[in-house]
């Protein structure tokens, strides 16, 4: 259990320093493109480049958001029951998740193998832009696991306490 821990957490900080990376290149991306519009020759390339950038950085952040539970929740309903059903609730939500995420994994990989086309201005196969979505599937489906797991031992790793 440990050792798939570890895994997720390094995942998550991959992940993380991934995005910040991403967000500060469509940053600097954008501001080269006003610089470039107002004084110069506009960028072909930079409206493209930015848009696959956030298409990757929004699915990389679906699975740091999901690793934190950071997902919107109907707490309420968790509220509503003993710790005992709660606790079963969360594990059979991370479950469901957890398939959900294959099944999306599983359409993602036959989406982008079908995917022939190149990218309007670079010669970028989509299959490439799209092959977050399998990726990011899979990273998400290996947190449900963790959490799902993690939930079933207890909060503090032992078994049957809370």
């Amino acid at each position: 259990m440990k050792a798939l821990e570890k895994i997720s957490n390094s995942l998550d900080k991959v992940c993380e320093v991934l995005i910040v990376l991403m967000i500060g290149a469509m940053v600097i991306i954008t501001t080269a493109q006003i610089i470039f519009r107002t004084w110069f020759t506009a960028l072909t390339w930079s409206d493209e480049v930015t848009r696959y950038l956030l298409i990757w950085s929004t699915f990389l952040g679906a699975t740091c958001v999901y690793r934190h539970g950071g997902n919107i929740a109907i707490t309420f309903i968790q509220e509503a029951f003993p710790e005992k059903v709660t606790r079963f609730l969360r594990i059979f939500v991370h479950l469901l998740c957890m398939l959900l995420f294959i099944v999306l994994f599983y359409y993602g990989c036959r989406y982008v193998t079908k995917l022939n086309k190149t990218a309007t201005t670079l010669p970028i196969k989509m299959k490439y832009i799209f092959l977050c979505i399998p990726i990011s599937m899979v990273i998400c489906a290996f947190h449900a696991l963790v959490l799902m797991l993690k939930e079933m031992k207890g909060k503090d790793g032992k078994e049957g306490e809370t």
